[in-house]
């Protein structure tokens, strides 16, 4: 699967074309909505390694790689920050299925064992049959050498990623559909 740099960058990428921001937010608020919460949800499913560290048991990619955790976590999340941000209920949901969404397609498309995507309901795991992206062995420890292959592939991902974003929003294709959707305001 992804290290959190492919899942961050990924979370950072998509919320450049999600209305996460308003024009009258401070600065402050902009950060949180525009850069740290899209590159928290898109990473947060990967916290379950946590339990792992105090139980010993094997708890990563389990139910937080499920949808019903997907769908569960988008409308928890949602209802506190759309109360603590004023901001639309329905839309914190969709902005959040999305980002969150983004780690279970990356790692969907990782070589390996695949993710529980209908978990609880089966224990099957479902894998593409093509890998987009090299597998990261932890049982191997953090500083193996195994793991400079998947790191050289995705920061050259993350490179060609954030160079895509960066030419898109300066290109003349953009320009021309924000005029077409300020002229339909």
């Amino acid at each position: 699967m992804p290290s959190p740099i492919a899942h961050s960058v990924s979370g950072y990428v998509l919320a450049k074309f999600l209305p996460l921001a308003k024009s009258r937010m401070s600065r402050r608020r902009k950060w949180e909505m525009q850069i740290f919460y899209p590159v928290f949800v898109a990473s947060v499913a990967d916290l379950d390694f946590i339990p792992q560290l105090i139980t010993g048991e094997s708890f990563h990619r389990g139910l937080t790689h499920s949808l019903i955790f997907t769908l569960g976590f988008s409308a928890i999340i949602a209802i506190a920050l759309s109360y603590w941000w004023k901001f639309s209920y329905k839309q914190l949901v969709w902005i959040t299925l999305i980002l969150y969404g983004s780690h279970l397609v990356l790692d969907f498309f990782t070589e390996g064992r695949g993710i529980p995507l209908f978990s609880p309901f089966t224990d099957t795991f479902f894998a593409s049959p093509i890998s987009l992206f090299p597998g990261v062995h932890y049982s191997r420890g953090l500083w193996h050498p195994s793991h400079l292959i998947p790191l050289v592939f995705e920061s050259i991902y993350s490179v060609l990623v954030v160079w895509g974003v960066r030419r898109w929003q300066k290109s003349k294709f953009r320009k021309k559909i924000d005029s077409i959707k300020n002229s339909m305001n």
